[in-house]
């Protein structure tokens, strides 16, 4: 095999043959909008088992076990916050007020470095439950994310929408990061676990959290999933997804209820007849099956195409979209701000900024909105519309700032303007930014913030 000087240079044969191994280990397929951050994976895998790219891509694609355990945790995508959907975490309070006793139990399948876990236990905690009552199961395939979820602590990115009441009562100050304290840590237990191939890790659950997970399977996987954490609810439990996700259940039997303007899943009281079970968890030998199976068939070759009646055309112009390049040094900085380097995020991004890369802006925007500098963060995000006018997420980013500034008739313009640019959008569809967000999840939060009024969407 040739020898390959950087991750960046991979041809797209390549690339689609490292996705495969991704895909076999863990049932993650990737939108060709996040695809190549399968790069910058490989090239950040490689650096810290001390190994040059093109020796660690050979001994990835002949599947050696520890090569592809390392490469899955720098391949999975974990963007996630401190009370992110705040609405699905209300009903998820109000159902606990509804369980007089015993322990309320919680499972938060995907949960990357713990934000989501550890809301869910302050929320719980909040509505007046006991901790003694309160058990919340968080697992993840990546022990590195793990790692760093047990370790509790986190920087100025993962707390920039928490309450301040809730800051202060759960997070303590460690310079300049902050600690979860050990009453919201003692309900959590974290544990490794693959969606696809073990078995539910827990059983007679109150509610699952499972959101913005499923986008990442290929279709004939996703009802395995989805039968996965159904059959961990107990009557009457709650099943949280993404909003682009719910359509993935029709057939499923489920309850649907809305949540301040977002659909939530609901086991009916009384169950139907069972569906045939799932099998057993399979042994070794059997995953190894498994996994040949879900390798996908090669595609049939192509004709040979004919040669051209005239000479070929002139190639066109070079668009003004960002290279490959330049969203290597994006993705470096959007690193960096989840790290809670914002000096850093700051100089990468204005980098990438250069290269007319609107989701640059974007990034700027945010890091200087976690600096709480709101009025230069809308300036910013300004100029990223300014080069991509039809960019949802800059519009949605300006109704949270303009509502936290208290301006609300330019919150609500920046509303019907974030809306307008989702018109003939699927809601599968992936939109361009620096967080994952599909077309159906923003149009949800946006008609929820309506629904509540601008004083509940704070």
């Amino acid at each position: 095999m040739s020898e390959v000087a950087r991750a960046d240079a991979l041809d797209e044969a390549t690339l689609s043959r490292v996705e495969n191994v991704l895909r076999e280990a863990s049932g993650m397929t990737l939108a060709s909008s996040v695809r190549r951050s399968l790069s910058t994976a490989l090239t950040r895998a490689a650096e810290a088992r001390g190994m040059e790219i093109a020796a660690f891509l050979q001994k990835l694609l002949a599947r050696e076990a520890a090569i592809v355990e390392s490469f899955i945790e720098y391949a999975v995508i974990g963007e996630t916050y401190f009370f992110r959907h705040p609405e699905h975490l209300r009903e998820l309070a109000r159902a606990a007020a509804q369980k007089e006793d015993g322990l309320f139990r919680v499972w938060s399948a995907g949960c990357a470095t713990g934000e989501e876990a550890y809301s869910i236990a302050m929320t719980l905690l909040a509505a007046g439950l006991p901790v003694e009552r309160i058990r919340v199961t968080a697992s993840d395939i990546s022990a590195r994310s793990l790692q760093r979820a047990r370790a509790a602590t986190y920087g100025p990115w993962s707390v920039r929408r928490i309450e301040p009441s809730m800051e202060r009562r759960f997070l303590t100050p460690q310079g300049d990061l902050v600690m979860v304290n050990s009453q919201a840590r003692r309900p959590v237990e974290f544990q490794r676990h693959n969606l696809v191939l073990d078995a539910a890790p827990v059983g007679e659950q109150d509610a699952v959290f499972c959101r913005n997970v499923l986008i990442y399977f290929p279709h004939e996987l996703v009802r395995q999933v989805l039968a996965k954490l159904i059959s961990a609810l107990v009557p009457g439990g709650l099943l949280f997804l993404a909003p682009a996700e719910i359509p993935l259940t029709n057939g499923m039997g489920l309850e649907q209820i809305d949540v301040q303007g977002s659909p939530v899943l609901r086991v009916p009281r009384v169950k139907p007849a069972p569906a045939p079970e799932l099998p057993a968890e399979p042994t070794s030998s059997a995953k190894l099956e498994l996994l040949r199976k879900l390798k996908p068939a090669p595609p049939p070759p192509r004709p040979a195409p004919a040669p051209p009646a005239r000479a070929p055309e002139p190639p066109p112009a070079p668009s003004p979209t960002p290279s490959t390049g330049g969203d290597d040094v994006l993705r470096q900085a959007l690193v960096a701000a989840r790290e809670g380097k914002f000096d850093k995020a700051e100089e990468l991004a204005r980098e990438a900024a250069r290269k007319l890369s609107p989701e640059a802006y974007l990034l700027l925007a945010m890091v200087a909105e976690a600096k709480g500098n709101l009025n230069g963060a809308v300036d910013l995000v300004r100029k990223a519309l300014y080069l991509d006018p039809q960019m949802a997420l800059g519009h949605a980013t300006l109704v949270t700032l303009y509502t936290r500034l208290n301006r609300r008739e330019e919150a609500e313009r920046a509303r019907q303007n974030a809306l307008r640019a989702l018109d003939g959008l699927d809601d599968e569809h992936q939109l361009r930014g620096v967080e994952t967000m599909t077309a159906g999840g923003l149009r949800q939060a946006l008609a929820a913030r309506n629904r509540m009024g601008w004083q509940g969407a704070q």
